[in-house]
């Protein structure tokens, strides 16, 4: 993945950096400044995904069931900076 900044209008990476690759992998930077790589999706009701650190040894799988009023990326970065922290 390139660094570089991503697009004005993309509201679904959680920083300034471009964070997805071919494939709809997305790049995540965790607190410790490690990234963690994975896979969103959703349907009306739900909220899926998984994220792992590159060597594996921290992965998470998580499914949401949101309430509609928004965005729900702060919720998911939040589980994945839990659960991948060191």
């Amino acid at each position: 993945m390139p660094k570089v900044r991503g697009s004005a209008t993309n509201t679904s990476c959680s920083g300034p950096a471009a964070c997805f690759s071919i494939g709809g992998l997305m790049r995540h930077q965790l607190p410790n400044g490690e990234y963690a790589w994975g896979k969103t999706g959703s349907r009306p009701g739900w909220d899926n995904g998984f994220f792992a650190t590159r060597d594996l040894s921290h992965r998470v799988v998580y499914s949401l069931n949101p309430t509609g009023s928004g965005s729900d990326l702060a919720h998911i970065t939040a589980i994945v900076d839990t659960a991948l922290a060191d």
